[in-house]
């Protein structure tokens, strides 16, 4: 493959440092990467400078990852090319890391009504960058309530558990609508094939400005990557795909076969113009 487009930082929700994160692109023989954490550009400005102080063969794509929502079902949407200088965006991100650190601490109070007892400061001790979950899963294990990050969810801190209780959301159209405002392609990212309206709502997403798809992701298979193009190619989306790498999940590695090729890439710089 020729680019991986979608990998994560410990800025965001990742494990791995942007200078680590660069090596493993290199050994995967990646000449494109996008660092997409969520809701922060620091991991990708931080790699960006890495890349042009050694001069490395790489070109880190300005990217970021928004949660979104849209008729009750969670979406991600990766905006790619994006200028990080836009004050629109800017403003955006500032928010939602305000609204982030307002709701780790919810969540910590949640824990400590039920004897779980850690505290806000050790958490944000944790946080290079966007504070969420992951980094509350790390402060679980310190602890000894939990063994793995995996664990640290499954027994405290899933969607499931927590309920309403959760990271900041944008609506669907208002983070298509940033991402355009930034120069930015806007990219529905693994998005789940199996929901009954799916086709419909890439539809509907595609009239509210969204202009391509993940076909391409380790957590799915050759099959479905098949339909996806198939769909795409019919609502005449462009592709784009990555490992969507943080570092702790199994089988979910950059490495060349988690990508697009450059005849993808460059159907992706022909839609910016």
């Amino acid at each position: 493959m020729f680019a991986d487009l979608h990998i994560h930082t410990d800025y965001s929700d990742g494990i791995h440092t942007p200078e680590s994160i660069i090596k493993k692109s290199l050994e995967a023989n990646f000449t494109k990467i996008a660092i997409t954490d969520h809701d922060i550009f620091l991991g990708n400005i931080e790699a960006s400078k890495i890349v042009k102080e050694r001069d490395y063969n790489l070109e880190i794509i300005p990217g970021v990852e928004f949660s979104s929502f849209m008729k009750g079902k969670e979406i991600h949407i990766i905006g790619l090319f994006i200028d990080f200088n836009n004050l629109h965006i800017s403003r955006l991100v500032d928010e939602l890391q305000t609204k982030r650190k307002d709701t780790v601490k919810t969540i910590i109070n949640h824990l400590n009504k039920q004897k779980i007892k850690i505290s806000y400061d050790e958490v944000l001790s944790l946080a290079k960058g966007s504070i969420g979950r992951p980094h509350i899963a790390h402060v679980l294990i310190n602890h000894g309530y939990a063994s793995s990050v995996n664990e640290a969810f499954d027994r405290f801190i899933s969607s499931e558990i927590l309920g309403k209780i959760r990271e900041p959301r944008l609506g669907i159209k208002e983070a298509i609508e940033v991402i355009k405002s930034a120069g930015g392609i806007s990219i529905y990212a693994h998005p789940n094939i199996n929901n009954k309206t799916f086709f419909n709502d890439l539809h509907e997403l595609k009239t509210m400005g969204l202009n391509g798809i993940e076909v391409s992701s380790p957590r799915y298979g050759l099959s479905r990557q098949k339909e996806l193009l198939e769909i795409s190619k019919k609502l005449k989306l462009i592709n784009s795909g990555g490992s969507d790498f943080h570092g702790f999940h199994k089988g979910i590695e950059i490495d060349s076969n988690n990508g697009i090729n450059q005849k993808e890439y460059e159907k992706l710089l022909r839609a910016l113009k």
